[in-house]
């Protein structure tokens, strides 16, 4: 189907030198012995990755603690807990850096660091915080006119707006980063642009201008046949012919694309999906399967539980055009499966999307506020200059017009501010009776602890358990390793004289 591709941000301090600061050169540089000391404590640092974030943190915190005026160290760190998939600690340690950079006075640096905790905050599901932090540095980059970098913020905005289904948002600001990386002649991030906005266009069905963009695309990344963004894009052109139905430009597209990835020893997910939906449509059925089946696996293996989704699809129609309906419904029962499950993530998305809304909604109604009270504003200055024109004969009819215009202004105004207030007290009231509610249910449990016996944390891991939590969960969030949780559970079910978590919540219900 589509590639949407992201700026990468995570590099951004190690290839940057706009910025002349001595103090800042002082900081980074490390001896030849002091870097090859740094990589094999960082090395040391990976192959703890079993353990706790609080562990993590402590050994983290130790190696940092050897170069504490080297800001680079921070920035190192958050890369490799980065890249061990752990955002959390990736954007806690990058947030480190822009505490630093910002005590420094060095604006654009503490910048790039927003954006690469932003990237965090996204590859989390968090996309309000992503997006607020992204306009933080956005704003940032235009006072010290850094064009390029305004582009990038541009573009990730985009990417967080079409995952959460804001597609005409997401257009405006990848058209708006295309705007500046044109204006300054590179086209290389142009070309990112240029796919990115196809990608819209493709999801708005669109497929002319999506055609369009996808082609500009290829022509600039077509300039170099080592371009790794040559089979992405070369894969997209090659869908929106299928859907056009010209199977012959799909067919050669497809073609370049995998010739490409076989050379590169590269495995395309999507490609493979879009072959299979090819070879469907040609009605080479056992060609179509074994490569779905490949698009299937590998789906799998990267956890790309959408494209694994529309594969299954792709397979049941296989097996329903060769009459092997038993499979067919197998493959259907898995369909409808993941799709429940991934149903669970979009409504997440979904959530994300309406808190995006609702505090840019908030922001635009306090702006039509002003509006409107600079409206009135200028309303009385003209009706004062047009009573100074006005023949004397009707002075006195006009000046009570103007007055009963003005008594009704302030009423609405009045109204509305009204309407404002109740509205304000009615989302204050909701939050107060939420927060008492939880309070209330804290203080229960924390009574049911008590008569139970138990200690503060086995009370908060039975808490955990009664809210349907695995033993890996509870470790994350009460921060502790597996085993000491399995240690809670078991003086627990001693403690309460029962057998299994379900007994151990019915009995803690029932005090």
């Amino acid at each position: 189907m589509k590639f949407i591709i992201p700026t990468v941000l995570l590099l951004l301090l190690f290839s940057c030198t706009s910025e002349k600061d001595t103090k800042l050169q002082n900081n980074s540089q490390l001896t030849k012995e002091d870097s090859i000391r740094v990589v094999g404590l960082l090395d040391s640092l990976v192959l703890c990755y079993s353990d706790s974030n609080d562990s993590l943190i402590i050994a983290s915190d130790k190696i940092m603690s050897q170069y504490p005026q080297n800001i680079s160290i921070k920035i190192r760190l958050a890369h490799t807990h980065f890249y061990q998939g752990n955002s959390f600690l990736a954007g806690y340690y990058f947030k480190k850096a822009a505490n630093s950079f910002l005590a420094d006075s060095l604006h654009i640096k503490y910048a790039e660091q927003l954006m690469n905790i932003g990237v965090c905050k996204e590859i989390s599901g968090n996309y309000p915080e992503a997006i607020e932090l992204y306009f933080e540095a956005l704003k940032t980059f235009k006072k010290e006119n850094a064009e390029l970098k305004s582009s990038k913020v541009y573009n990730n905005i985009g990417v967080v707006y079409q995952q959460v289904g804001e597609k005409n948002k997401a257009l405006n600001y990848y058209k708006k980063s295309l705007k500046i990386s044109e204006k300054l002649g590179r086209e290389d991030v142009s070309a990112t642009r240029y796919n990115n906005i196809a990608t819209i266009y493709e999801e708005l069905e669109n497929l002319d201008s999506a055609l369009y963009f996808y082609q500009k695309s290829c022509d600039i990344w077509g300039k170099d046949s080592t371009n790794k963004n040559l089979p992405i894009v070369l894969n997209n052109l090659g869908y929106i012919y299928l859907l056009k139905n010209n199977k012959e430009k799909a067919s050669s597209l497809f073609n370049k694309a995998n010739n490409f990835c076989i050379k590169n020893n590269i495995k395309m997910v999507e490609l493979f999906k879009n072959q299979a939906k090819l070879l469907l449509h040609e009605e080479k059925y056992n060609l179509a399967e074994n490569k779905i089946m490949e698009s299937i696996e590998l789906a799998q293996k990267k956890s790309n539980k959408e494209i694994e989704l529309e594969s299954l699809y792709i397979l049941s129609e296989i097996y329903g055009k060769i009459n092997d309906f038993k499979n067919a419904n197998e493959i259907l029962k898995k369909y409808y499966k993941l799709q429940k499950e991934i149903s669970g993530i979009e409504q997440k998305k979904q959530i994300n999307s309406l808190s995006i809304q609702y505090q840019v909604k908030e922001k635009e109604h306090k702006i039509e506020i002003l509006k409107l009270e600079n409206d009135i504003q200028n309303a009385k200055l003209w009706r004062l200059w047009f009573l100074s024109v006005i023949l004397s004969i009707l002075l006195f009819g006009l000046f009570m017009t103007y007055r009963l215009k003005q008594k009704n202004n302030h009423l609405i105004v009045a109204r509305m501010k009204k309407d404002i207030a109740l509205y304000l007290n009615q989302i204050e009231e909701f939050k107060t009776q939420s927060n008492h509610k939880k309070e209330q249910e804290q203080e229960d449990w924390k009574e049911k602890i008590k008569k139970l016996g138990l200690s503060g944390r086995e009370g908060d891991v039975l808490i955990l358990i009664s809210q349907g939590y695995k033993n890996k969960e509870i470790a994350e969030k009460i921060f502790v390793s597996i085993n000491t949780v399995k240690t809670h559970i078991k003086n627990i079910y001693l403690k309460l004289d029962v057998r299994n978590r379900i007994e151990a919540t019915q009995k803690a219900q029932n005090i």
